[in-house]
């Protein structure tokens, strides 16, 4: 026996025969490669599914109907530029900030390029100013016979200007040339 402050002489290394190694080497690398096979099924079975069709977009709304009702209501003279039919329009509805009753329609014209329409009969500075997000205007473009003051907020540019007395805000976060196809749009042909 051994007193309590003696240790131990260590264990003995365990002997495997070569048949024990084998068998003992053979379960891991089975599992190893069960997996390789199961994910190259996996990975065989995903290429070879089909791709669905690209559905078209349901989100569209009808910026012509959804105006038509405004200007039947007795409310503003809603707008409904005939913008490229490549343009997806993705809203339509009326809305009041701060007192002033608006009417708005906007498109998805590449997957990040956004054109919009803001217009109201009751524009003042403040309201402006919050609508287009504070900036300085900058010069006049001349579109469809309306001069449009150019302002640049953030990633977003805005055009404002008067068409048969409202107040009219187009907005993009595209280059000009979306303001421009969008303004005359709203102007006509």
């Amino acid at each position: 026996m051994s007193s309590p402050g003696e240790s131990l002489p260590p264990a003995p290394p365990p002997r495997l025969t070569p048949k024990q190694a084998k068998r003992a080497s053979s379960s891991s690398v089975a599992m190893l490669l069960c997996v390789l096979a199961t994910l190259g099924i996996s990975a065989a079975l995903m290429l070879l599914q089909p791709r669905p069709a690209e559905a078209p977009r349901q989100d569209r709304v009808d910026v012509a109907a959804e105006a038509e009702t405004v200007r039947s209501g007795g409310g503003l003279d809603a707008l409904a530029p005939a913008v490229p039919d490549k343009w997806d329009s993705s809203y339509a509805r009326t809305r009041v900030t701060d007192g002033v009753p608006v009417w708005e329609a906007g498109w998805v014209v590449t997957d990040d390029v956004f054109a919009g329409l803001t217009q109201t009969d009751q524009s003042n500075p403040t309201w402006l100013s919050q609508e287009t997000g504070n900036p300085v205007p900058g010069g006049e473009q001349s579109v469809g016979g309306v001069r449009w003051q150019p302002r640049e907020a953030g990633h977003e540019r805005h055009w404002v200007g008067e068409v048969d007395g409202d107040t009219v805000i187009l907005t993009t976060t595209g280059d000009e040339d979306v303001l421009h196809e969008l303004a005359r749009a709203v102007t006509g042909p």
